[in-house]
């Protein structure tokens, strides 16, 4: 008998039949919602540049997070390390010793990329004063992704839904209403 299960199970998995044993992938432009999916009023909250300084163009802050553009993916460490503090908080230490200069304070926050392959943020509004902001990253390894995911400071919050999709973890946070919960239920379909 049980060379028979051995046997069904090798011929479907040499057929393609048999279910994906590891979780798919989740590109970050997929956590953006379409916009069909979105309720009246919830939108991408716009912007981008500021301005320019001289030829130097000026970042805007969305929800005090210094990206260029809404949404944001990318790899760049002082944001991927921003990110990853706004998910999990401030859980790296800093050294024994004496106090950190501002420039060594800010080379040991980025420890807070190592390793995330790649981070993402959007940030929704459904009106000036609601925003509804989603952190994500991918972890390089899933035990990384694991550790995140089971941080649980935001795990008793109603603000805050985390999604785990495989390497991914990503979280949205803001006031429950139509449009948290749109977006939330756009992660959760993609967690699926």
């Amino acid at each position: 008998m049980l060379k028979a299960i051995v046997l069904a199970m090798s011929i479907a998995i040499l057929s393609g039949t048999a279910p994906s044993l590891r979780p798919q992938l989740v590109k970050m432009p997929e956590l953006t919602v379409p916009a069909e999916r979105l309720p009246t009023g919830c939108v991408l909250s716009p912007g981008g540049t500021a301005g320019r300084d001289g030829n130097k163009a000026l970042i805007r802050s969305w929800a005090g997070l210094r990206i260029p553009s809404n949404p944001w993916a990318g790899t760049d460490r002082p944001l991927v390390a921003s990110i990853l503090e706004r998910m999990d908080g401030p859980t790296v230490m800093t050294p024994d010793g004496p106090p950190l200069s501002p420039g060594e304070a800010a080379r040991f926050r980025l420890h807070f990329a190592d390793g995330v392959q790649e981070a993402y943020a959007a940030i929704y509004e459904q009106s000036e004063a609601e925003l509804i902001v989603v952190y994500a990253a991918r972890f390089a390894s899933s035990e990384k992704a694991v550790e995140s995911r089971s941080y649980s400071a935001w795990s008793n919050n109603p603000r805050v839904i985390r999604v785990a999709m495989g390497p991914t973890v990503a979280m949205v946070h803001g006031d429950s209403g139509p449009c948290f919960n749109a977006v939330g239920a756009h992660l959760r379909s993609l967690a699926n």
